[in-house]
Parts: structure tokens; C-alpha cells; sequence
């Protein structure tokens, strides 16, 4: 079992675990060397370096700011890692069918269905973006990313070695956001409006 998920483990809520593609990815990363651990705690990254670029894994997120512990929903959701600069995280959702789904909550309130399982998850992080919201996802990886998608290379290539799939060059994202749509419920608040200039 990887360190990072010896960490995570005593958090989990009862109803969510780590997928074992997940756990098999971190094993993997900390046996390249990509784990470091600071006085803000313990940061794993699929990519060698402490530089961010991508997500960054770590046991120190929480959802403070959007669940507390005695709202509806807080223990469907379970935090992994920063996906920018800004305080954005991506985490577990257990959704209304009782599935572990990928999602990002955002800095600036967004809300973001990522992927359907642990497989797709890391073949979006392959891809190389910097960062992930709502509007880099969908494009494909800019000059920006330059840097980013060539320290992923060596995680790709054991992505592509050890589940026999590839990263591709854009993400697709759900319109409408169950996500969204989901977190607007249990908040009883109106689901992020559509962009029609996004369209």
C-alpha cells in the first residue's frame, strides 16, 4: 500500500475507498522518487520535481468552505489534491448511485464532473494540463501546459504499459454537470447557468 494512502485511510468515510487504479499509480510514483514531504506535510505528483505542474496529491486537503462535517452530502465527497495554485481540489464523490466518481471543486465556487472512474481519472491526468477547471479541460493542452505535458511523459508511458490506454488530446466534460447539478441540491441553490458563448 502507497504511503499517501496509509495517510488517507483514517479520513476515508465509511462508504469510500480508494480505487485500486489510484493506489496502483501512487505506488507507482513513489517508487520513481516523487513523494517529498515538508513541514505543510506529505505531496506526492505524478511528475518528478516539488515543482506544481498538475495536481498534486496530498492528505492535508479538507472541505472546509464548501461541506462541514454535520451537512448533507459532506460524507459523500473526499478530497485528493490541489488542481492549481489558487486552493481548487480534486476529490472522491460517491454519487446517488452509490458510484466513486471524479470531481474538482474550484476556488471561485466551481463545481466539476471530471471523470466516471479511476482509469479515466488518470488518463486526464496524463494529458498534461497545468491545471484543471472548467475551461482549460476542454481545450487542448496550450503553450502554458508546454512544460506540464513534457514532465508527464513518463507517466503516461506507464499509464499506457500498465492499463493499456492512452491520454487523449482533449478531455470531454458532461453538459449538464451531474456534479453541479448535484451539489445544488443538497445546498438547495440553483446549478451553475450554461454559458451559451462556451457552446
Amino acid at each position: 500500500m502507497s504511503h499517501l494512502t496509509n495517510l488517507l485511510a483514517p479520513k476515508l468515510p465509511d462508504d469510500i475507498s480508494i480505487p485500486e487504479p489510484l493506489e496502483r499509480a501512487w505506488s507507482w510514483m513513489e517508487s520513481q522518487g516523487w513523494g517529498f514531504e515538508n513541514r505543510n506535510g506529505y505531496f506526492l505528483t505524478p511528475y518528478a520535481g516539488t515543482a506544481e505542474l498538475g495536481i498534486v496529491f496530498s492528505p492535508t486537503e479538507s472541505l472546509t468552505g464548501w461541506f462541514e462535517p454535520d451537512e448533507p452530502g459532506y460524507d459523500r465527497l473526499f478530497p485528493l489534491g490541489q488542481t492549481d495554485g489558487s486552493g481548487s481540489f480534486a476529490a472522491l464523490w460517491l454519487d446517488p448511485s452509490d458510484a466513486i466518481r471524479f470531481v474538482v471543486l474550484g476556488s471561485e465556487g466551481e463545481r466539476l464532473y471530471l471523470a466516471d472512474d479511476a482509469v479515466d481519472f488518470l488518463r486526464l491526468l496524463a494529458i498534461g494540463y497545468l491545471e484543471l477547471n472548467d475551461y482549460v479541460v476542454v481545450e487542448e493542452p496550450s503553450e502554458e501546459d508546454e512544460e506540464s505535458v513534457a514532465a508527464l511523459a513518463p507517466f503516461r508511458a506507464w499509464l499506457e504499459a500498465e492499463f493499456g490506454v492512452d491520454a487523449p488530446a482533449r478531455w470531454e466534460t458532461r453538459e449538464p454537470d451531474p456534479f453541479d447539478a448535484w451539489v445544488a441540491e443538497v445546498k438547495n441553490e440553483e446549478p451553475a447557468a450554461i454559458d451559451e458563448t462556451d457552446i
